[in-house]
């Protein structure tokens, strides 16, 4: 019995349901109208990564072999972005900011620090652009295209 008890006292924090308000953020589909002007949008995010507040993430419908490009523009080229294929998931971390996981596209990954991006989807689906700076804060214009 006593061996039930102590077992019972280890699994029951496994059991604990998430917290309250530990909900995936909102992300936006930006709908890009056919041809070269595009959409853009903006926003600001802070250092290191985007709050959960303004996580600064956009999804962009795409299909196979569509021609993507995106830019980003703030003051001192201050943010960059990353681009995510459509099997990635976000969620909301234990520091209340976004986490992502999933393979970005080539030369628009974390150590690229993209301002300006073109290239051809490998496939369907939902891409997730995520904008975030470096050492500072950054308003920022983001500007997609589709062709």
């Amino acid at each position: 019995m006593k061996y039930f008890a102590v077992l019972f006292a280890l699994l029951l924090p496994l059991a604990t349901p998430p917290a309250v308000g530990q909900q995936v953020p909102s992300i936006p589909i930006v709908q890009v109208p056919p041809g070269p002007g595009g959409a853009t949008v903006t926003g600001q995010v802070g250092s290191g990564q985007a709050s959960s507040a303004n996580p600064g993430l956009y999804y962009v419908a795409g299909t196979y072999g569509q021609t993507l490009s995106v830019s980003v523009t703030s003051a001192g080229n201050s943010a960059t972005f990353r681009i995510f294929h459509p099997d990635t998931t976000v969620a909301l971390g234990a520091n209340g900011r976004p986490t992502i996981a999933g393979r970005t596209l080539p030369d628009a990954g974390a150590n690229d620090n993209a301002v300006a991006w073109i290239g051809s989807l490998p496939g369907p689906g939902n891409y997730l652009i995520a904008v975030g700076a470096g050492s500072s804060n950054a308003a920022y214009s983001l500007t997609i295209t589709l062709q």
